[in-house]
């Protein structure tokens, strides 16, 4: 729920709760300051009405004009107190009174039922304005937030729309509102030493490369050459040889650092849709080789035609990550089942009798394999590719199958 709107829901609950509290205790006030009148206008009558009854002659049966339906007189028993009361819709005064040495009880009547009607009107006449007042409020304060939000949702667009990898900085503009303006300015100054850092790794990683790539050609060379001398023994080939695996080591360690350092810094902008099944084929072909050499069963089953819009360079290093990985972990005569269905690339083999540990198997240089050709960056490249396109990937072993999948589409 937006900012805006979550503060107009706390304005409209607020106003329902005060609307309906209010609502009641004015009819309740209104009500009561109704019958103090009604009660005055009896006291008031009473007031009038004794002293004339008192110098009047009572004659029983004989009609009386100051007696009608609201003002009544009978004789009584006893005297008693003043008292005012409700009966139905009517409001009652009761007061003894002596005529001619005779206690008589004077009661005198008023209507509530007319009140309570005009009572009414005015309680539908406050709601009626009350709601239209809320109402007005509402849109009022939504209009005026509106306003004042509009340097806020400008600010947010152009975030959006900012890539780090622009020349141009970041420019927000100015705001009339000073909290505004002072988040704009740190924002802009965020986003230019995000591009500073950006560009200062951008260019390690291309130098690294360049830089690295060179020297490591030459020592390679150099081992093939001194590994052509002559006479050479027997201890002074394995030593060659080991230096020649930890040079081919150091550069495929190379090549996956650069190469996650270019995914982190967004450096492969460029895109098309690319059929996942025609990609893998092309890998298999490829690794026909290393299976054929280990003795691998590979079984495929394509089930989905599935087309993505990817990088084509990430997509094969994805795919080829998980194939390598299920034939440098596997078991001599093990089988490799490849599965492409409802949206998902997955990869099932043989290898190690248990689990690996799923909490550290996409972490870098996270090893559960005693191969030393394994580099342990090969999984987290395949992870940070499918957080770059929202894919998900999941581990899981059953039935001494070790299986990866890849969810490219629902």
């Amino acid at each position: 729920m937006k900012l805006l709107s979550k503060t107009i829901q706390y304005y409209f609950i607020l106003s329902m709760v005060l609307l309906l509290v209010a609502v009641p205790v004015f009819y309740l006030v209104l009500r009561k300051i109704v019958i103090a009148n009604i009660d005055a206008d009896l006291v008031a009558t009473k007031t009038q009405l004794i002293p004339q009854l008192q110098v009047m002659e009572i004659k029983p049966g004989a009609p009386n004009p100051l007696l009608n339906n609201d003002v009544t007189l009978e004789k009584s028993q006893g005297r008693g107190e003043d008292s005012l009361y409700t009966s139905e819709s009517h409001r009652l005064l009761s007061s003894h009174l002596v005529i001619n040495q005779e206690t008589y009880r004077l009661q005198i009547r008023s209507s509530i039922a007319n009140h309570q009607k005009l009572i009414g009107s005015i309680i539908v006449l406050q709601c009626v304005l009350l709601i239209l007042l809320l109402a007005g409020l509402l849109l009022v304060n939504q209009a005026l937030a509106r306003r004042i939000w509009k340097p806020f949702y400008q600010t947010l667009r152009k975030l959006r729309a900012y890539k780090v990898d622009d020349a141009a900085p970041l420019d927000l503009g100015g705001s009339a509102v000073a909290e505004f303006r002072e988040l704009n300015t740190a924002v802009e100054q965020l986003a230019e030493r995000s591009r500073k850092s950006y560009v200062a790794q951008k260019e390690f990683a291309e130098n690294a490369s360049h830089e690295m790539r060179t020297p490591l050609a030459i020592f390679q060379g150099k081992l093939e050459l001194l590994m052509q001398t002559d006479p050479l023994t027997e201890e002074q080939a394995e030593l060659i040889t080991d230096l020649a695996t930890a040079s081919q080591r150091m550069a495929r360690l190379n090549k996956g650092l650069i190469l996650l350092t270019r995914i982190q810094n967004g450096q492969f902008p460029e895109t098309e849709e690319i059929a996942v099944k025609n990609s893998a084929e092309h890998l298999l072909f490829q690794y026909q080789p290393q299976i054929e050499q280990k003795k691998l069963q590979l079984e495929t089953d394509w089930l989905d035609d599935l087309s993505v819009q990817v990088n084509p360079t990430l997509l094969e290093v994805l795919l080829g990550n998980l194939l390598s990985n299920a034939i440098r972990h596997n078991v001599p005569g093990g089988r490799i089942v490849v599965k492409l269905a409802n949206g998902a690339f997955t990869v099932r083999n043989t290898g190690q009798p248990y689990a690996l540990p799923e909490e550290r198997i996409f972490e870098r240089f996270a090893k559960s394999s005693p191969d030393a050709d394994s580099m342990g960056l090969g999984l987290e490249i395949v992870n940070k590719i499918c957080r770059l396109y929202g894919f998900t990937i999941h581990y899981a072993y059953e039935n001494q199958y070790h299986s990866f999948t890849v969810q490219m589409k629902s």
